[in-house]
């Protein structure tokens, strides 16, 4: 019986891997969304779920501080069918207990509806609206570019790399 025991713990931890692997890479594509260009992700998200501005930030409060957070949140309000004010005091008083706990306690299980279509939406890279904006993401690489460029030429210029002295062994000894 033990044994038996021990095999269904098992095998229930192993069947939730790629359900928990699912939510990560959803958050992950979310906050990488939201770095790239904030406005254009918040106004999707508006525009999405018909949200207001001030919503979205007391989602963004009550989720962690985290875009990927309420992102997912709002994807749980619209299979659980229940409020995002709801999902948001879900995730802060059992945040530490992780997102499946979550969906759990929600009504979000295998075998239901509201579990299909939810990971039917955050499953599949890309075929949502989450998609970063390539303008966007075009836009933060030549930011990024930029910002490179100004460090290095600041460390040159704090860093003479003329190395003279006779602190060390690479100098010539002619």
């Amino acid at each position: 019986m033990k044994k038996l025991f021990l095999l269904l713990i098992f095998l229930s931890s192993v069947l939730s891997l790629p359900a928990q692997s699912r939510v990560s890479d959803y958050i992950r594509r979310s906050n990488r969304s939201a770095k790239i260009s904030l406005p254009a992700y918040r106004s999707r998200l508006s525009r999405e779920y018909r949200l207001s501005s001030r919503v979205l930030d007391q989602c963004y409060r009550k989720c962690g501080r985290n875009w990927g957070n309420v992102g997912l949140a709002l994807e749980i309000s619209r299979a659980s069918g229940r409020s995002i004010m709801d999902v948001c005091d879900y995730y802060s008083r059992y945040h530490s207990r992780g997102w499946d706990h979550i969906l759990h306690h929600i009504g979000i299980r295998p075998g239901l509806g509201a579990y299909r279509s939810f990971y039917s939406r955050i499953g599949v890279p890309g075929k949502y609206w989450f998609e970063c904006d390539d303008d966007a993401e075009e836009a933060y690489h030549k930011h990024m570019k930029k910002r490179y460029k100004h460090a290095k030429k600041q460390y040159k210029k704090w860093h003479d790399d003329d190395d003279d002295d006779d602190d060390d062994d690479d100098d010539d000894d002619d």
